[in-house]
């Protein structure tokens, strides 16, 4: 556990840092979709949604990847639920 807790960790950072810095943001994106503006950043989620779906689904169907459904731990689910809204808030999101 704590060996994937460091792995999330060693991946989720760098990517935060990168997504910020790039100023991905779903909600400006699906604000910009509501007022009928173009929204470049909805399309690219759209896009890595599709790619990803699309991916995972055939390496798991050939067989390369096997998707585990892990059981739901709800201290887990309850404390990443607070972190991912105090940076939200934080964001100013």
């Amino acid at each position: 556990m704590l060996l994937t807790a460091g792995l999330g960790l060693l991946v989720g950072i760098p990517l935060g840092v990168v997504i910020e810095r790039g100023g991905f943001c779903m909600d400006s994106g699906f604000r910009q979709v509501l007022k009928a503006d173009r929204s470049s950043s909805f399309l690219a989620y759209l896009l890595a949604l599709a790619f990803q779906l699309v991916l995972v689904n055939a390496l798991e169907g050939a067989g390369l990847l096997i998707v585990p459904v892990p059981a739901l731990t709800w201290l887990a689910a309850v404390v990443g639920g607070l972190m991912f809204g105090v940076g939200m808030a934080w964001a100013k999101g």
